[in-house]
């Protein structure tokens, strides 16, 4: 059952809150993001997928930073792992 918990909870952060969040209110996204993690390649997928006027694809993201797919997918799995685990 706790699985389940965490995963509704993970697909409702990532397909709708942060979405809004981070396109709302970015300055308090960003500082949010900031006080979660200190990693810069972490704050700057959750930063380019999810804030300002058009949010990133992983892809873009990836190339975006040079770093390949299944590195931005493992950064922004560790951050949002942080926000359902705290």
């Amino acid at each position: 059952m706790d699985a389940i918990k965490r995963t509704v909870i993970t697909f409702w952060l990532t397909h709708i809150f942060l979405r809004r969040i981070g396109k709302r209110y970015s300055e308090f996204f960003n500082k949010w993001i900031a006080d979660i993690t200190d990693s810069r390649q972490e704050r700057r997928v959750m930063e380019l997928r999810y804030t300002g006027d058009t949010q990133m694809k992983f892809e873009a993201v990836a190339i975006e930073m040079n770093i390949s797919p299944r590195r931005v997918f493992e950064l922004h799995k560790k951050v949002v792992e942080r926000m359902v685990s705290d």
